[in-house]
C-alpha cells in the first residue's frame, strides 16, 4: 500500500514539475539575437566562392572562420531570413539575413548591402523572407558577427541578375555622391579606382596656402559638421585662389578628387578629398558670410586701423615698419643700402575685448628672410593697457625664404579682459643681420 502511495505522490510532484516548466525562462546559454550565426549550420559547406561555384552560408562561415583571404570578394548563395532594414532615404542600402534554408539557423548578416545590380535600394525594391539571393562582397568577422561587409551587393534575386553587368554606382557632376556616400565608399575602401566627384556645403575654411594658392576647408550635407576634409584644393577648373575668403562656409561644391582616409600625427583618423583635387561647380552665398572673428587686418589696402610706435628709429632710416600696397602686407626692415642698424619698432592692433570669451587664438601669415635668429628678431606682444607688453609664443617661424606660412599664438590668458591689444615688434641689435618681415590675413578669435 505505501508504494502506491509513494508512486502516486512521485506522480503528482512530476506533473507540477512539467506545468511550472511553462513559466520557466529558457536556457541561458540559448539566444534570439537577430543576426546570431554561432548555431550549427542547417547544411554541410560547399561551393568555392566563385560566380560559377558560390559557398552557401555554411562555407561562407567556414571561410570566416578559416581567417584567410578575407580581403578578396565572394559570392554567397542563401535564402533570406528576415530584413531588419532598407533605406531608400539617405545610403540606398539594406541589412538582412540569409541561411541555407531560411531558419534563423547558421545565418549570416549582409550588412548595409545594395540592391541587385550594385544599385542603390529605391522605394520600390523589395526583400523579404524567402527570397533566394546571391551576393557577391568581402566577409568579415566583426565583433563576432560574421556578415557581408558594407559594400555588397546582390547579384542574382530568386535567380534574377540585373538587366546590366553589375558596376559601381555611376559617379558623374551630375550624380556626385553626397558627402555621407563618400565617407561610406572610403570605410568601404571602394575608392581606390580613381577620382569621384562629392557634393556638399562648405562647413568650415581651415587655412589658405600661399604658396600653392590653394585652401583646406571641410564640406558635410548639412553645412554644420566638418564630415570631410577638402585637402589643398584648388579652384574651379583647377585655378588657383588669391585668398582664404575666396571659399565662404555655406557655398555648395561639387568637388572631384581622389578620396582616402588619412590618419594624422594625433592618431586621429581623417576623411578627405587629397590633394590636387578641384572644384567642378560652386553655388551659393558668394559674400562673406558673418564671422565670429573679434579683430581681423588683412592689410590689402592699407593699415586696418594699426599703428606703428617706433621705439628705436635711427636716423639713417625714415621708417622701419610700413604698408606695401603692391604686395598688399605689412612690411619691416632696418637694413638700408648695405648696412644693417640698430632698431625697434612695434606695429599694434586697434583695443579688441575679450569679454565673455573662454578662450581665443591669433592666426596670421607670415614670410621673412635675411634674419640670423628669428625669435630674436621678430616677436608677437600682447598688452592691456598700451604701455606694458607681454612676448607670446608662435607655433611656426618662417624659414628664411620668402615663403608665407600661417602661424598662431594663445591668448587664453587675456580671455575675460576688456582692453587688449597684440603687437608684432621687430628688433634689430645692429650687429646680426637685418631680417625682412611681411605679415598679412592677420585674425583673432
Amino acid at each position: 500500500m505505501k508504494k502506491i502511495i509513494y508512486s502516486m505522490m512521485a506522480l503528482a510532484m512530476t506533473a507540477t514539475a512539467f506545468t511550472s516548466c511553462e513559466d520557466v525562462p529558457a536556457p541561458y546559454n540559448i539566444t534570439f539575437e537577430e543576426g546570431n550565426n554561432n548555431t550549427t549550420p542547417s547544411a554541410p559547406a560547399s561551393g568555392t566562392g566563385t560566380e560559377a561555384d558560390p559557398f552557401n552560408v555554411a562555407a561562407a562561415l567556414k571561410h570566416i572562420d578559416a581567417g584567410q583571404n578575407l580581403d578578396k570578394e565572394v559570392y554567397v548563395s542563401g535564402t533570406i531570413v528576415s530584413v531588419k532594414e532598407i533605406d531608400t532615404n539617405n545610403y540606398g542600402n539594406a541589412t538582412y539575413f540569409i541561411s541555407d534554408d531560411g531558419t534563423t539557423k547558421g545565418q549570416l548578416t549582409v550588412y548595409r548591402g545594395y540592391a541587385l545590380g550594385n544599385k542603390k535600394f529605391t522605394p520600390n525594391d523589395v526583400l523579404k523572407a524567402g527570397d533566394k539571393v546571391v551576393v557577391y562582397g568581402k566577409l568579415v568577422n566583426f565583433n563576432g558577427t560574421k556578415e557581408f561587409t558594407q559594400g555588397n551587393y546582390i547579384y542574382t534575386l530568386n535567380g534574377n541578375k540585373a538587366s546590366q553587368t553589375p558596376v559601381v554606382d555611376l559617379n558623374t557632376e551630375a550624380t556626385a555622391w553626397t558627402v555621407a556616400e563618400a565617407v561610406q565608399k572610403i570605410q568601404a575602401g571602394q575608392t581606390a579606382n580613381g577620382e569621384a566627384y562629392v557634393k556638399g556645403i562648405i562647413a568650415e575654411v581651415a587655412s589658405y596656402n600661399d604658396k600653392y594658392k590653394s585652401i583646406t576647408y571641410y564640406i558635410s550635407d548639412n553645412g554644420t559638421d566638418k564630415t570631410l576634409q577638402v585637402f589643398s584644393g584648388k579652384g574651379l577648373n583647377g585655378a588657383g585662389f588669391a585668398a582664404k575668403t575666396d571659399l565662404q562656409a555655406g557655398q555648395t561644391v561639387v568637388v572631384k578628387g581622389n578620396l582616402k582616409a588619412f590618419t594624422n600625427s594625433q592618431g586621429q583618423v581623417i576623411m578627405e578629398v587629397d590633394k590636387d583635387n578641384k572644384i567642378i561647380s560652386i553655388s551659393g552665398p558668394s559674400n562673406p558670410q558673418p564671422s565670429n572673428a573679434i579683430l581681423t587686418a588683412k592689410f590689402e589696402t592699407g593699415m586696418d586701423n594699426f599703428t606703428i610706435k617706433d621705439i628705436n628709429l635711427p636716423s639713417e632710416l625714415t621708417y622701419i615698419w610700413k604698408h606695401d600696397a603692391s604686395k598688399k602686407y605689412m612690411k619691416a626692415s632696418s637694413h638700408k643700402g648695405t648696412a644693417d642698424y640698430a632698431a625697434q619698432s612695434r606695429l599694434e592692433s586697434p583695443v579688441f575685448s575679450l569679454v565673455g570669451k573662454n578662450s581665443a587664438t591669433l592666426t596670421f601669415n607670415v614670410a621673412a628672410n635675411y634674419f640670423t635668429n628669428a625669435a630674436n628678431n621678430f616677436k608677437v606682444q600682447v598688452s592691456t593697457d598700451g604701455t606694458t607688453w607681454n612676448d607670446v609664443a608662435l607655433s611656426t617661424y618662417p624659414a628664411a625664404d620668402w615663403k608665407f606660412v600661417t602661424t598662431t599664438c594663445g591668448l587664453s590668458a587675456y580671455a575675460g579682459q576688456p582692453t587688449v591689444r597684440i603687437g608684432f615688434l621687430y628688433t634689430c641689435d645692429g650687429t646680426s643681420a637685418a631680417g625682412t618681415w611681411e605679415i598679412k590675413n592677420v585674425e583673432v578669435k
